[in-house]
This record gives C-alpha cells, sequence and structure tokens, in this order.
C-alpha cells in the first residue's frame, strides 16, 4: 500500500458525506517525487503512461482506505476520472486508463469496477502526464 501524499494546496485528499467518499485528484508521485512527467505521445509512451495511471489508482485506493478506515470499508469505486496530459494529435487516453481500471480491478475485485471518464488535456500540475479522482461508495 502507498503512503497518502500530501496535499499541493488547501484541501483534503478525500471528503466522506453519507456513505459517499470524493478523492482528489492524484499524480504520479511518492512524497513530493513525480515519478513519471511529461506529455503522453511525445514525452511517454502508452505504455509507461499506463503504469504511470496505475500509480494513481494505488494513490487513490490508499487515500480511499485512509479516509474510510480501511480497505475493507470500500464497497464500489463508482467513477474514476482520469486527465490525460497529450501531445497534439494523441487519441489513446482510454488505453492508458486502462491501466488504472485494471490495477483497480486486479486489487478490489468486482468492487473495483467502475464507470469511467478519459480526458485529454494540455497540462497537468508540475508536468504530470496523468491526473485520476474518484468516487467511491463506502461503509461507515
Amino acid at each position: 500500500m502507498n503512503s497518502i501524499n500530501k496535499p499541493g494546496g488547501n484541501y483534503s485528499p478525500a471528503i466522506i458525506h453519507n456513505g459517499i467518499a470524493y478523492v482528489s485528484g492524484q499524480l504520479p508521485r511518492r512524497g513530493e517525487e513525480l515519478l513519471y512527467s511529461g506529455k503522453v505521445g511525445v514525452d511517454i509512451d502508452v505504455h509507461a503512461a499506463r503504469e504511470a495511471a496505475a500509480l494513481c489508482a494505488d494513490i487513490c485506493i490508499s487515500v480511499l482506505s485512509h479516509a474510510a478506515g480501511g480497505e475493507d470499508k470500500i464497497i464500489q469505486i463508482l467513477q474514476v476520472v482520469g486527465y490525460v496530459a497529450s501531445a497534439p494529435g494523441f487519441d489513446q487516453q482510454s488505453q492508458v486508463m486502462n491501466g488504472a481500471s485494471d490495477r483497480l480491478i486486479e486489487r478490489l475485485g468486482e468492487r473495483g469496477r467502475h464507470a469511467r471518464t478519459s480526458i485529454g488535456v494540455a497540462e497537468l500540475p508540475r508536468g504530470a502526464p496523468i491526473e485520476l479522482n474518484m468516487i467511491a461508495a463506502v461503509r461507515s
């Protein structure tokens, strides 16, 4: 399990309200160190970007688990939104985000199956190639 990264601003890594957890966007980093950087399709290939997305999913699970009081408190991942810093003309955002989706199902089984949106963007914080946020149902 990954440690919780300190937020980069005045916000909470996760908020739980009425059994629904909202996990803030997570970058592929450990502590202050960004483990992947650049735009997908020019600086980083799809394979490495999938690995970055999987790392973001691991971090989101860690944040969610910490907020809920344990991984066993996660009932269902409801939605994942992935932002992919994309080179002009790059259109494989869904392939990149498969890294996150596969990791969630690998770690949580059917509780990890989710609705998903993959979005290509020009830039992300700190030059990251991926940012991932999610919504989940959790037990009190």
